[in-house]
């Protein structure tokens, strides 16, 4: 894939990771289990010589598979044409992203110039977007939620999974959103009770009427790749749009830890200036509340 004109949607397709595709390059004769939607569903590819064929019939051949994989964390996605990985460029945003699957036959993380954009240190990153969103669920169930930074849908599917609908999830970069149109474990982004948003965060929030949303789910890339998400013009837009009672979470980690810096404490203090309350920590980030 190159850099994506319009809205891509998710499409089925056969997707294995680098470790999957080593292995039927391998495998001799015979069938072979193996997941072609990393790990979602089990199916059978049978080899025979230097050829395998999928369950829809179509062959890969396996000299191309073997080359396709530079990793084991690679995500292969097993085209008609020829077996490639799973990729965007973006010339005008001097990016590259690429499906990253950090743990076998588990959901995968999108990387973007070398950043993973999940915690994927003894979790995976579905794992990592549910304890995100169980900071919300406990002070909040259901009613309209805006998820800031869409990614491959995750925190969008459960989100609707723990009762919020509609769920609008914003993503401005339509190469992010190329890449989650190819993973099998994005599928449900695009499904009832979720509305997808190609458009720049701050015009949506800027568009939408007074206390529009019950919740905010704000989980952006850390404070020195989107400076502008943390900056407390765009909390006081936030508080806007909240409904009185409605709850934030706004994702920080632990980007300064290593140099003494503690980036959710200004978090803080820009939320409490632009108008919320009960402004605390929680995990991996900073959950706050609107009173009225």
């Amino acid at each position: 894939m190159h850099e994506t004109a319009g809205t891509p949607v998710w499409r089925p397709a056969f997707v294995v990771s680098g470790r999957t595709a080593r292995r039927i390059a391998r495998a001799p004769d015979g069938p072979l289990e193996a997941s072609l939607d990393l790990g979602r569903t089990r199916s059978t590819v049978r080899i025979e010589a230097d050829s395998a064929t999928l369950p829809d019939g179509r062959t890969v051949d396996r000299a191309a598979l073997a080359e396709a994989v530079s990793d084991g964390e690679d995500c292969i996605e097993l085209t008609p044409a020829a077996p490639r990985k799973v990729y965007a460029y973006s010339r005008e945003r001097c990016c590259y992203y690429k499906l990253f699957q950090p743990f076998e036959d588990r959901p995968p993380t999108i990387v973007i110039n070398g950043a993973t954009m999940h915690a994927i240190v003894g979790k995976d990153p579905w794992q990592d977007a549910a304890a995100k969103v169980g900071q919300v669920v406990a002070p909040r169930r259901g009613g309209r939620c805006l998820d800031t930074c869409c990614g491959l849908g995750y925190t969008a599917q459960l989100l609707v999974q723990t009762g919020f609908r509609p769920v609008v999830s914003c993503e401005v970069d339509p190469n992010v959103l190329a890449v989650a149109a190819v993973n099998p474990w994005s599928e449900g982004l695009w499904s009832e009770g979720i509305e997808v948003a190609p458009r720049d965060l701050r015009d949506i929030v800027a568009d939408a009427p007074d206390a529009r949303f019950a919740c905010i789910f704000h989980d952006p890339p850390t404070v020195h790749q989107a400076g502008d998400l943390y900056a407390e013009e765009l909390y006081r837009a936030f508080a806007r749009v909240l409904a009185p009672g409605g709850v934030l979470y706004h994702y920080v980690g632990e980007p300064g830890r290593r140099v003494g810096r503690d980036y959710a404490r200004g978090v803080i203090r820009r939320l409490q200036a632009a108008g919320f309350a009960d402004v605390r920590r929680a995990v991996a980030g900073v959950l706050a509340r609107k009173t009225r």
